[in-house]
């Protein structure tokens, strides 16, 4: 497997903003001011309509240091940060800024306070051993159904397996966790060979599971 690139790596901070100013006295204004002087972001509030925590407070295209950040969003649950650079980077920034705002802006911050994380990771990469090629009910699927279509419209056309889904009964819990997939890459000829993956887990898990995945497909091929 060879990675092309991350996508998305994003971590989420479950901790709700009104812990962090319990008596209201930093001035959300003041804040957005000094996120900005600090993380040069682009694309931040302006309007009072901008800083409803329901649909999501958001601070896009900003950067510290070497460090690239796509969008920070502040909920009324939780705190979304966004890179392309791994979630254990976008973990790392957004516990600095945490740190960073309750020693200069006046917040309060421990990291107890945060209750749990929740990652989410989108990667595209190259692989050689094709989807579900071991499985011979696959492949008679992708047969049966090139045959079907071939007498139907009289035109022959080549179809696999393009994509797997994992997942759970989203009805388990009241805040869905994003799928586990594996697809082919969208506009992209099969010949290229490049794929799609998106997993709600740490990046650096979410490669760990591509690569035992291609591994043991490879090994039954």
């Amino acid at each position: 497997m060879q990675l092309a690139s991350v996508l998305l790596a994003r971590a989420t901070a479950w901790i709700e903003p009104v812990d962090l100013n319990p008596k209201g006295s930093a001035f959300y204004p003041d804040l957005v001011k000094a996120l900005v002087s600090r993380y040069k972001f682009q694309e931040f509030p302006s309007s009072p309509a901008d800083f409803d925590e329901a649909k999501g407070v958001r601070f896009a295209l900003g950067k510290l240091g070497d460090s690239a950040i796509d969008q920070v969003v502040i909920y009324a649950y939780g705190i979304v940060l966004d890179t392309r650079a791994s979630t254990a980077e976008s973990r790392r920034l957004l516990e600095d800024a945490l740190r960073w705002a309750a020693k200069e802006l006046g917040l309060v911050y421990e990291a107890s306070m945060i209750k749990r994380w929740q990652y989410a990771s989108q990667v595209t990469f190259y692989s050689n051993v094709g989807l579900g090629t071991d499985c011979r009910a696959f492949r008679n699927l992708a047969e049966n159904v090139q045959k079907s279509v071939q007498d139907v419209m009289r035109e022959k056309l080549s179809y696999e397996l393009t994509g797997l889904l994992v997942d759970y009964d989203q009805l388990e819990r009241k805040h869905p966790l994003g799928r586990f997939s594996i697809q082919r890459r969208d506009n992209t000829p099969f010949s290229e060979n490049k794929y799609f993956s998106e997993a709600p887990l740490p990046t650096d898990v979410h490669l760990r599971i591509l690569e035992q995945f291609e591994n043991e497909l490879s090994q039954k091929a």
